[in-house]
């Protein structure tokens, strides 16, 4: 399996997606299973003559020639999710910022999203598009095909307090904000902020505040790489204490920290973050 992983190169796509990254694998590759675990970052997921089988969180992708493309939204907010790759593998995934996607669509991201994966097809020449990038061998070209595409459907997303609102929540130095404060800061009722976040995030503010605390969490073992540093980095996230850490740990996980970060693999300078089963 390869996996490389590309930033945007362009400006304007800088302020809405994390990067792209593409995934490779041929018939001689054996299956593959792993978990991915919550992010409030946004997946949109290509692939080229596969057959998706989704079962609530999890995945399976097998090659089906002749099948076409296939394009999924991943909203991962809420617990581990398993993928599965059976045979030739030829997908490209999007990283969108948490509010990235809405610079894209029309209408808010609620109405495009069934379940926490969804069928994606949101412009009337996004599948012919997306057939032409699968037909570029070279994946520098591809992804810059990409890229111009979405620059195209760009129509920017602005929103009363949504913005700044992540910017306080993501600053380390807000690293105690709550929703009450957040309330308060903006002028919004603790309604209007749920109804907001679940519009155009996907997620409620307090599940976001909680991924959040993990995704931090995880960039500080990889920072520190000690499993002694683990109540060291629980108040350096602003858990109340070590055992509170577990506890969100085993929710989004299924692990206590301690086993989930001795399984855990890091990938292409620990932008990717899963445990092979």
């Amino acid at each position: 399996m390869k996996i490389k992983i590309y930033k945007p190169k362009s400006e304007i796509l800088q302020n809405h997606i994390e990067c792209f990254y593409s995934l490779q694998r041929n018939d001689n590759d054996h299956d593959i299973t792993y978990f991915g675990f919550p992010s409030n970052t946004i997946f949109l997921t290509l692939c080229q003559d596969a057959k998706i089988v989704i079962n609530g969180n999890d995945l399976t992708i097998e090659n089906h020639p002749n099948e076409g493309i296939k394009s999924i939204l991943i909203i991962d907010n809420q617990k581990q999710g398993s993928t599965t790759y059976r045979g030739n593998t030829n997908e490209i995934t999007i990283y969108f910022k948490p509010l990235g996607i809405n610079a894209f669509l029309e209408k808010p991201l609620s109405n495009y999203i069934i379940n926490t994966i969804s069928n994606f097809n949101p412009f009337d020449d996004y599948i012919m598009t997306i057939n032409e990038i699968f037909k570029i061998k070279d994946d520098i070209a591809k992804i810059d095909f990409l890229e111009s595409y979405f620059v195209s459907k760009c129509i920017d997303f602005k929103h009363p307090f949504l913005h700044k609102a992540l910017e306080k929540i993501t600053n380390e130095e807000n690293s105690k904000i709550n929703i009450v404060e957040l309330t308060k800061h903006f002028a919004v009722s603790r309604v209007t902020i749920h109804k907001q976040f679940l519009l155009h995030i996907g997620t409620s503010p307090s599940q976001f505040l909680k991924i959040e605390r993990f995704r931090t969490a995880i960039k500080m073992f990889t920072k520190n790489a000690s499993n002694e540093q683990l109540i060291d980095i629980a108040y350096m996230v602003e858990y109340f204490d070590q055992s509170h850490m577990a506890r969100d740990f085993k929710s989004l996980t299924g692990y206590s920290p301690k086993i989930f970060f001795s399984k855990l693999s890091q990938i292409e300078n620990s932008q990717i973050n899963w445990i092979f089963l």
